[in-house]
């Protein structure tokens, strides 16, 4: 367990198990607030996608490129016990980091949005 931060009773870690990438690569357009697709540890074709952007709209080359990862609280474990184990997620652990991206992805849009 690679520990963030600890505190009294909880410890903040990033979370490692089937299906949770290391990284989630998105960038937007500072001109028009296009949005790349997402992609899980690689951020080259949100590079590509950016070059194809500009070509398309040579007056838009500002961007901003975002790399995101997962964290989780868990309680502090006693230094006696063993770490608890990575919790898979099951079925559902690639379906909710999907959704946490889409809803990432469509926060960007509220200050666009409220100008």
């Amino acid at each position: 367990m690679t520990e963030i931060v600890k505190s009294a009773d909880w410890v903040l870690t990033k979370e490692r198990g089937s299906g949770v990438p290391e990284g989630i690569h998105g960038a937007e357009c500072m001109a028009c607030g296009a949005n790349s697709p997402l992609f899980d540890d690689d951020a080259l074709p949100v590079a590509v996608w950016s070059i194809q952007h500009v070509q398309e709209h040579p007056e838009h080359t500002l961007f901003l490129a975002r790399t995101e990862s997962h964290w989780r609280v868990v309680p502090r474990p006693d230094e006696d016990s063993p770490p608890p184990p990575p919790d898979s997620g099951g079925v559902f652990g690639p379906v909710f980091v999907g959704l946490m991206c889409l809803l990432t992805a469509l926060s960007g849009f509220l200050p666009a949005a409220l100008n």
